[in-house]
């Protein structure tokens, strides 16, 4: 099987970019996860298609212009993907937070006093560090 040319492996890894970028505003992990999948997948072709093409002669018209897009299409996937990872770092504190204060035996006193029963308050949560 001869690998695909470099305009339809740019076109696809573009395609892939944009349904991944679009998954990360809008769709669910789940989905998100399969679209980074689905990017790797055509970045595996996009490689071979780049190293069967080589540098024999400069990049044709079509090529550059599927590149542009391409690196466009890029850069927008990073910038959302970044977004993405400093919202779920910011919501995975504020939840490590909320858990470590809700594990807190002092939360479930009036301070200063000690409960009768030293066993009766359980911890709510396990905070995970790897979380």
């Amino acid at each position: 099987m001869s690998p695909p040319s470099l305009v339809s492996a740019a076109r696809r890894m573009a395609k892939t970019l944009q349904k991944e970028t679009d998954c990360a505003r809008m769709g669910s992990l789940g989905d998100l996860a399969e679209a980074a999948e689905a990017k790797k997948a055509a970045l595996q072709e996009f490689t071979l298609a780049c190293a069967a093409r080589g540098q024999i002669s400069p990049a044709t018209a079509a090529e550059r212009t599927e590149l542009r897009r391409l690196l466009a299409h890029a850069d927008e996937n990073a910038l959302i993907l970044e977004a993405v990872s400093a919202t779920l770092q910011d919501l995975s504190g504020k939840l490590r937070s909320a858990a470590a204060a809700v594990a807190d035996p002092g939360t479930y006193t009036v301070s200063g006093r000690i409960p009768r029963r030293l066993g009766r308050h359980v911890l709510a949560a396990c905070v995970n560090a790897s979380v």
